[in-house]
């Protein structure tokens, strides 16, 4: 029996130690609350349901994915019917000055998808996905596993997640890294266009020529900018693909990592690999858009070194799709989708030079703190693009490395700032916007680099107010 990437990630916490919950999850903030009036004009003007602090159903309208954040009490949670709904929102904010705060799917690892000040916009349900020849149009609170279930009857697919709960929208806004990567790009890399409600109130086609200040920011800038209601992305042909596992015992982790090194960043564009490190092992896998026999070759360095474990084969690219999103067999989409609520923290750096062997031990011992260290490759078509061209700089690294603990958030927290201290020093200065960390001690800087003036520029032109006031957000 398989190990998938997540149950791989998830089982290195078992066994941790029942801390109690840090200050931000265990406190219940609801700094603002609407007035009576407010909440009735909301009502008036939206199709969907508003939810406000003790109205039924509020408590489970409030929650993300990650328990963490579970204290965290909005002044309200609309959740929208429509793209009408959405502008209707934007217009009742405008006239109340209240802030408002984007959800797509609620898994915004720095809980940027709540608030205690501002009325959080749930487009859970702006989740439709329509094909048209070569490009899909999809709406934000599409969840990644219901696209790829979609395009497959079309023989196509957008690069993307591998997580199956994630919603497109956020994802898509701060690049969205899958396993496609290195052979397609990034999910932003295929949008063509955007829909979008503005601070305003108004409804704007955001493409490379019209509005494209703001079509530039939302590739990469994420939620401060506007509301998204839909997106238009390019598609690519595919019926299946090529894949693989290696696992590796404790003693092999440095030599794991090396190998990983040395083949990915540089290797074929079809070929996209994650390696992770836990404190029991590693596990290097990926896919291939191409013929197995062609990825037996590639791989041949990485089955060599001791202790390997290898599986390799061929699958259609939707039940591959499935695989990655650890969906148990015989379960529904939905039955995948539904993952239960749990408590992480999380972390990241970017690699833009060769590991070191001082680096790579460096990288043994982070994973010995009980932190697990998940390396994605970079290169290929994610770095054939200009780190000017979209708002997401973070083109010209080898690799990424998100630091990750499921455990009770002390416990957490812990881990991954015991973990990032030690090889932080090895990495280029840089961190994935959506593996967002809030104890990042420049956390603008880190996740848009040389980018983040022109943001503040656009933020400043387009929602000069703040009115779209999201956790570790851009502002004027």
């Amino acid at each position: 029996m398989t190990q998938t990437r997540r149950q791989f990630v998830q089982r290195s916490a078992a066994g941790a130690l029942a801390l109690s919950l840090g200050p931000l999850a265990a406190q219940t903030t609801a700094a603002s609350r609407l007035t009576p009036a407010q909440v009735s004009a909301l009502k008036k003007v939206v199709r969907g349901r508003v939810y406000t602090p003790g109205s039924s159903g509020y408590t489970s309208a409030a929650r993300l994915w990650n328990t963490r954040y579970n204290g965290i009490q909005p002044p309200a949670v609309v959740e929208v019917a429509n793209a009408t709904d959405v502008q209707a929102v934007v217009q009742w904010a405008g006239r109340y000055d209240i802030p408002l705060v984007p959800r797509s799917g609620g898994n915004a690892y720095n809980g940027a998808s709540t608030s205690s000040s501002g009325v959080v916009v749930d487009v859970g349900a702006l989740n439709r996905i329509a094909v048209s020849g070569g490009t899909a149009t999809v709406g934000p609170g599409a969840r990644l596993l219901d696209v790829y279930a979609t395009l497959a009857n079309k023989g196509a697919s957008i690069p993307a997640g591998s997580c199956p709960n994630v919603a497109l929208g956020g994802h898509a806004l701060g690049g969205g890294m899958g396993l496609a990567g290195r052979g397609q790009g990034l999910a932003l890399d295929h949008i063509r266009s955007i829909t979008a409600v503005t601070a305003d109130g108004k409804i704007r086609t955001c493409t490379s020529s019209q509005n494209s200040d703001l079509f530039w920011a939302l590739r990469g800038g994420g939620g401060s900018f506007a509301l998204v209601t839909s997106f238009t992305l390019r598609t690519f042909a595919v019926r299946s693909a090529a894949w693989f596992r290696i696992f590796y015992p404790a003693g092999a982790r440095a030599e794991a990592l090396g190998a990983f090194d040395d083949l990915f960043p540089g290797g074929p564009s079809p070929l996209t690999g994650i390696c992770t490190l836990t404190n029991s092992g590693a596990v290097i896998q990926g896919q291939y858009l191409g013929a197995q026999a062609n990825l037996e070759k590639l791989i041949a360095p990485l089955r060599g070194l001791p202790g390997a474990r290898a599986e390799v084969g061929t699958m259609s690219y939707f039940q591959l799709m499935r695989m990655w999103a650890a969906c148990a067999e015989g379960a529904s989409n939905q039955q995948c989708i539904d993952i239960a609520p749990q408590s992480f923290d999380a972390s990241s750096i970017y690699v833009s030079k060769k590991l070191s062997t001082a680096a790579r031990s460096a990288f043994v011992s982070a994973a010995n703190t009980g932190a697990t260290l998940v390396c994605d490759s970079y290169g290929g078509k994610i770095n054939d693009v200009s780190p000017k061209a979209t708002a997401f700089v973070h083109r010209g690294a080898r690799f990424s490395v998100q630091i990750v603990s499921y455990a009770p958030i002390g416990t957490a927290t812990s881990r991954v700032n015991s973990a990032r201290a030690k090889i932080a020093k090895y990495g280029n200065g840089q961190a994935y916007q959506n593996y967002s960390d809030l104890d990042l001690k420049s956390p603008l800087q880190d996740y848009y680099g040389s980018n983040l003036a022109r943001l503040r520029s656009i933020k400043g032109d387009i929602d000069p107010d703040n009115r779209f006031a999201i956790t570790q957000g851009i502002r004027a």
